[in-house]
Order: structure tokens, then sequence, then C-alpha cells
């Protein structure tokens, strides 16, 4: 009966983990002068596009991205973000409708679902979680190189609990693929340096925080610089000597 009662409990607990940490953080690589405030501008141009020609696999991936650019790097408040979120899996959505074999729409659907319903409080939960597994799988399925579906996979298998399916073995290999396919998404690094700590494999989570403070042209250089690189320098002061 205990457990029963607990597994509520551990599915919300679970998933609000995952959902915060596994989706990839917006940005551009290269960022305009006036980034964040340019995503709006370049929002603009993007639904331009789609009012004059119509719905195009291209512009409304890019729409996506920008929807959660801003939801990630622009708005603070959560009625924003929440809009935004939901905006972008708008987009993702009609992409998929057009061409269901596009491997960066699956995984812009899973990320801006999740992000969306973890700020509304993931009263869905379940389901939520079961859509976004699909969604991440249909992405590797199509491209199996796809670096940031392997790593919100990684991330969903390393903070769900086991109840639901979690895996510390699974999670390794998706996030050490993801670093193989492009080592410069430096979250990858940050989830598994995380887990690497939990298992006090110490020397090795060294290397992968080194990884992310000394990466060269990082993706995501607004959330490498705010998020990524600060969180990498101060818990590698903590960790014990090599």
């Amino acid at each position: 009966m205990r457990r029963h009662v607990r597994y509520p409990q551990l599915l919300l607990a679970g998933i609000a983990c995952c959902l915060f940490i596994s989706p990839v953080m917006a940005g551009q690589d290269v960022l305009p002068p006036d980034y964040p405030r340019s995503l709006e501008r370049e929002l603009a141009a993007v639904l331009s596009r789609l009012a004059s020609a119509g719905d195009e696999v291209k512009a409304l991936l890019e729409g996506a991205e920008l929807y959660m650019q801003m939801a990630d790097d622009l708005f603070t408040e959560e009625g924003q973000r929440q809009s935004a979120y939901e905006a972008g899996a708008a987009m993702a959505k009609r992409a998929l409708h057009i061409d269901s074999r596009q491997a960066h729409a699956h995984f812009l659907y899973a990320a801006t679902l999740g992000s969306a319903e973890r700020l509304k409080g993931l009263a869905n939960a379940g389901l939520v979680l079961n859509d976004i597994k699909r969604h991440l799988r249909e992405a590797l399925a199509i491209d199996p190189t796809h670096p940031q579906a392997l790593q919100m996979m990684g991330g969903l298998y390393a903070e769900l609990p086991w109840v639901l399916g979690g895996s510390e073995a699974e999670a390794e290999s998706y996030l050490r693929r993801a670093i193989e396919a492009d080592g410069r998404y430096t979250n990858a690094h940050l989830i598994l340096a995380r887990l690497l700590m939990k298992q006090r494999r110490f020397a090795e989570a060294r290397l992968h925080f080194q990884a992310v403070i000394e990466v060269q042209q990082p993706h995501y250089p607004y959330s490498w610089m705010h998020l990524f690189k600060p969180e990498a320098e101060r818990v590698l002061k903590t960790l014990p000597p090599s």
C-alpha cells in the first residue's frame, strides 16, 4: 500500500526534475549586441515570412527555436514564458504535420512541451512524459547523432526515479553520445558531471566541468555565460582533490 501512496509523489518529483534539467537551454552561437532583445525582431521577421508565404518547415523551426530562446533568455514573468513555450511547441507541431521526418522538429516539440508543462505545474505529468519520450525517440530514430535529443534523453534517464524508468547507465550512455556528437552543447557535460559526482567518480566529473569552462565557441553562449560556466566553476571548487 505504501508504494502506491508514494508513486504519484515520485512521478511529480521525478518529472519536475527531469523537465527542469533536460531541455537544452536556448540561445544562439553568435549573439547580436542587443541580445536577447534582438529575439523579438527576429521572431517578427519569421512571422512575417510565414504570413506571406504560408507554413514552411524551415521557418516554422526557426520560429519554434526563437520562442524557446525568448522563454529561456528574455522573459522573466512565468505567464509570458509559458505562452512562449506553448507557441514554440505549436510551431514545432505544425512543422511535423508537414514533414514528420524532421528530427529537430521532434526535439523542439519535446523540449518546449516539457518546459511549458513544468511551468503549468505538471497537471498531466504522466501523459506529458510519455509524449516527450516518444518524440525524443522519433528524433533519434531519424538522426541517431542529434546532440540535443541525446542530451535531453540522457537528462531524463538521469533524473527520473527508477520506478519511472530512470537509469544511470542509460543516462551516461546517452550523454556520452551527445558529447561525442557535439561537445559544444555544454549542458551535456554538466549533466554527466553531476551524475559522475553522485557516483563519487570525482576525477571524471572534474574533466567534464573543465570541459564546460574551457570550451571554444560554445553553442548557446548566453546560457553558457550566465548558467553553465558559473555552475561548473562553482562546483569544481568543491570537488575532492584528484
